[in-house]
């Protein structure tokens, strides 16, 4: 067994967020939530080869074929609630967006390519890996909405695609962002967050120094940390390195 994280996700958040990742393992029982929430100074919720379990969200369980990763959803499905109510910052993306939906109610499609009027999200694992990550399809930013803010426009722009699960009902308290011309949830907020909250279903995090969109996004996130560290240090009386 293996604890691990993408190296494009530390290198975002160090190169653009300017923080200091800290990875957390996923193991079962649980690791205690409310340690975490009490040290982090952020959350980032990453993708994943695997998929949350169909249970989950009401579904009959998925072939054995299925890569999936109960220890992670043990954690992340506590986590993220958690998170929220004590004013962590969140950034999660893709597998991230899905355990975040999930987390607080809502339910996914499990083959979006099956989905009519759906097209196929997947990327093609037979390409070299700068064309799997490379730009599938553009977004339509919702106007006036807090992707907007963060991004200064609310034009629409090019993403890559890297999924095969998807949003299909939204959870209560999440606001829709973003989607793509199929209509698939792409970006969500989080109503009434304390600080800055959000999900992804691209992977702003490749290459995201030279994607004007992924910088703003992780250099939104940093000082969310950043913020969120300062209050904490204020109230405790004694200086911590932020962590994200």
């Amino acid at each position: 067994m293996y604890h691990q994280a993408g190296d494009k996700y530390v290198r975002a958040l160090i190169d653009c967020a300017d923080v200091t990742p800290v990875l957390l393992p996923s193991v079962t029982p649980s690791i205690d939530i409310a340690e975490i929430t009490a040290f982090a100074d952020g959350i980032l919720f990453p993708g994943g080869y695997s998929n949350i379990e169909r249970h989950r969200y009401g579904l009959p369980d998925a072939p054995a074929s299925e890569h999936q990763d109960p220890a992670r959803d043990a954690v992340t499905l506590s986590l993220l609630p958690a998170a929220i109510a004590s004013g962590l910052p969140l950034m999660c993306i893709c597998r991230g967006l899905q355990e975040l939906n999930v987390a607080l109610g809502g339910t996914l499609y499990p083959r979006l390519q099956d989905i009519k009027g759906r097209m196929d999200h997947r990327e093609d694992t037979s390409d070299p890996i700068d064309i799997q990550y490379g730009f599938a399809h553009s977004v339509s930013v919702n106007k006036g909405g807090i992707l907007a803010n963060i991004l200064g426009s609310d034009a629409d722009f090019m993403v890559n695609s890297v999924h095969g699960q998807g949003i299909n009902r939204l959870a209560n308290g999440l606001t829709i962002e973003a989607t793509a011309a199929d209509e698939t949830i792409e970006a969500v907020s989080v109503e009434n967050a304390k600080a800055f909250a959000i999900g992804l279903q691209w992977h702003p995090e490749w290459k995201a120094q030279e994607n004007p969109q992924s910088l703003k996004l992780f250099e939104a996130f940093g000082e969310a940390v950043r913020v969120h560290k300062s209050n904490r240090v204020t109230q405790e009386g004694q200086p911590k390195k932020r962590v994200g």
